[in-house]
């Protein structure tokens, strides 16, 4: 009866391979949870382990329709429980690996650096090599230059030994870092390097990769190039596989956002979001919330805006989160401050300036948070604060090629001067004014080109 068992178990844990590999991932797991359980009647541990990582390839990184990050992460953790006892082989580390990758996905780097540790010290050990996720955890961490250097000695592995795979999810990881760090010029660096690279081994999807890069040309205000990108279709295909979706999962959202055209970005965001929240991709949610408080934001309700944001906030810290904590901080800063809380939004500016230890290099991340500052001190009329925190912002955003963030930061600057109202500061907010406007107009953001109009208009009267 046991060979019976076992003969058909192997039939079918072969053919839920050729299915996988064939790109049928439906009928991949089907077979595959039926080989798991019987080799669960069959008390074979060895293909337990393996029926079960397979299992989890499927759930965590095949075709987002079938994706289940929760799923993925129990079949995991069974396979751990069974594997943990046994000898210390290269597949054990590259099972650690696997862990720390599921914990980006669950939006845990503090965890995801844990496992990937454990997966690097024991492939030390047994003298061999096992990518791992550690950069890019110990970049969510906070601590971005130690990651991005994990993450360029990884990606010369996979380059060395044409992985395909493993260049692919290097790739997006060191591209998508450095967008959230707001460092453009290094995140088309990146683009230079991956893409060349993965066209020449052919196997390796580039969707993940183009993913992130909508997020990165949005930011540089490339928006019109962005929106024509060929790639832009193929990047969202919830029907490609191993694409892994991560923040930049919110990124066609946010780039409808900041071209203005709202409705488009709404349905995008809201359609998007129902999908990942069935497949308790945490990550991703966490960058919907995020997108569409910033979207209620600007649409001026301010209670949807607040509850999106907070929740977003509430899934950076539960995991430790602090990159995209830095994205969310300044928004909740400026939501307070327009419901007429200073002191609320105050908390969220100390906040941020507490996790920028200024012994670390943080990109373009502080402009933000100098915007919120600077829109803090204009607030409580301390002009020489609100002054140095505009022009400190105004000068990384200049110095990373964020002109979109620019031209918002000189727009608050100009309505400072308005209210300060000195010597000299009507110019001055004219001249800031008109600054804006032009870099608005050259992005593409025709809200914001709209808004600057109208005040233009009103100064006029």
């Amino acid at each position: 009866m046991d060979e019976e068992l076992a003969k058909k178990a192997e039939i079918l844990k072969n053919l839920a391979s050729a299915e996988a590999y064939g790109g049928d991932y439906s009928a991949a797991l089907k077979h595959g949870q039926e080989a798991l359980k019987l080799y669960e009647k069959l008390g074979d541990l060895p293909n337990l382990v393996l029926e079960h990582t397979i299992l989890v390839g499927i759930l965590a990184e095949g075709p987002l329709l079938l994706q289940d990050q929760a799923k993925a992460l129990e079949h995991l953790e069974a396979a751990r429980l069974l594997a943990e006892p046994g000898p210390d082989t290269p597949e054990k580390a590259f099972f650690y690996t696997l862990v720390a990758h599921q914990y980006l996905h669950t939006d845990e780097p503090a965890t995801s650096v844990t496992w990937a540790r454990k997966a690097e010290d024991l492939a030390g050990k047994l003298g061999t090599f096992v990518g791992t996720p550690l950069g890019t955890a110990q970049a969510r961490m906070g601590e971005l230059d130690k990651g991005m250097q994990y993450q360029e000695k990884d990606w010369e592995f996979y380059v060395q030994g044409g992985n395909p795979l493993g260049m692919m999810l290097c790739g997006h990881q060191a591209i998508l870092t450095r967008t959230l760090a707001r460092n453009i010029p290094l995140a088309l660096k990146w683009e230079r390097i991956v893409a060349p690279e993965v066209a020449k081994v052919g196997r390796a999807s580039p969707n993940a990769a183009n993913r992130s890069l909508v997020l990165t040309h949005a930011l540089s205000g490339e928006i019109p190039k962005a929106m024509e990108t060929c790639q832009i279709a193929q990047s969202f295909d919830v029907n490609a596989a191993f694409t892994c979706w991560l923040e930049d999962s919110a990124s066609l959202g946010f780039l409808y956002l900041r071209a203005g055209d709202w409705d488009r970005a709404r349905q995008v965001l809201e359609e998007a979001l129902s999908l990942h929240y069935d497949r308790h991709n945490t990550v991703a949610v966490k960058a919907f919330y995020f997108v569409l408080g910033s979207l209620s934001l600007e649409e001026g309700n301010f209670p949807k805006a607040q509850e999106l944001l907070l929740k977003s906030l509430e899934i950076c810290r539960n995991g430790g989160n602090v990159l995209f904590e830095l994205w969310v901080l300044p928004v909740l800063a400026e939501l307070y401050l327009k419901m007429g809380q200073p002191d609320k939004a105050a908390e969220y500016v100390n906040r941020g300036f507490e996790l920028l230890k200024p012994e670390q290099n943080w990109y373009g991340l502080p402009a933000p948070m100098y915007l919120a500052r600077g829109m803090l001190a204009t607030a409580r009329k301390n002009w020489d604060t609100a002054t140095g925190s505009f022009d400190k912002s105004v000068e990384i955003n200049r110095q990373y090629q964020l002109p979109w963030d620019e031209a918002r930061t000189l727009y608050e600057r100009g309505l400072m001067y308005l209210a300060r109202g000195g010597k000299g500061d009507r110019d001055k907010a004219h001249e800031d004014l008109d600054e804006a406007l032009t870099i608005f107009q050259k992005v593409g953001a025709k809200k914001n080109a709209e808004k600057v109009l109208r005040k233009k208009e009103m100064l006029k009267a």
